[in-house]
Order: structure tokens, then sequence, then C-alpha cells
């Protein structure tokens, strides 16, 4: 199980694995998997396609942040940071080394899990 120091220590800083570089390509694969989805008539389909599309917008423009509301007051954190985040924190139980190491299939299925938590009720950037 990685401490909460190798976490800390992984949110810091990007270790030889490039581990935060291959969570954002998964975060773009995955963006693309919701560019594709078909049933626009839906409101959850429109929110995860306005994520998607912020993904994008991001990839073009780091500077761009993901807004949530939460209970601490108005967090900004970048998009893909936060799926990065996310990832880690859901493989806690997970070696440092087992996260480090683990294989692209394996960050894929972390980030679509990520993805599909932050991407549910996407706020639309135009209304309130």
């Amino acid at each position: 199980m990685a401490t909460y120091t190798e976490i800390d220590e992984l949110l810091a800083t990007d270790e030889p694995t490039g581990l935060r570089r291959r969570v954002a390509v998964g975060t773009m694969v995955a963006a693309d998997a919701i560019r594709q989805e078909t049933d626009d008539a839906t409101q959850v389909v429109r929110e995860r396609k306005r994520f998607a599309q912020q993904i994008f917008k991001t990839m073009l423009n780091p500077a761009l942040q993901l807004s949530r509301d939460d209970d601490a007051g108005l967090a900004f954190v970048g998009v893909f940071e936060g799926v990065y985040r996310a990832v880690l924190i859901a493989n806690l139980g997970a070696s440092k080394s087992a996260i480090t190491g683990a294989s692209d299939s394996a960050v894929q299925a972390a980030v679509n899990d990520a993805v599909d938590l932050l991407a549910a009720n996407f706020p639309d950037p135009v209304t309130p």
C-alpha cells in the first residue's frame, strides 16, 4: 500500500515512468471516446461532451482551469491534474511501484473511471 507520503511525492513530481504524462494521454483517449458518444439528446451525454471539450481546450491551452464548487468553496484544479489526482487516490491500496509501473491498459481503466466521475454533472460554462 502506498503511504500518504509516497502519494504526496507522486502529486508533487513526475517520476521517471512518466505516470502524469500517461494519465494525460489516457485522459485525451477518454475524451475522444466521449466525443464519439451519439445520444446528444440526453443531459448526461451533453455534460460529458462539455467535459471532453474542456479536456481538448486545456490540451491547447494549459492555462485553462476546471472549477468546481465544493464544501470548502470554489476550487480550481487543472483538468489533467484533477484526473491524475483521482487516479492516484483510487489506487491508494497499491504499492507505489505498482502504481508507477502500471500497464497502459491499467492506467486507461483508472483514467476512464476518473473521467466518468468528473464528467458527471459537468457544468455548462454559459449558465451559472
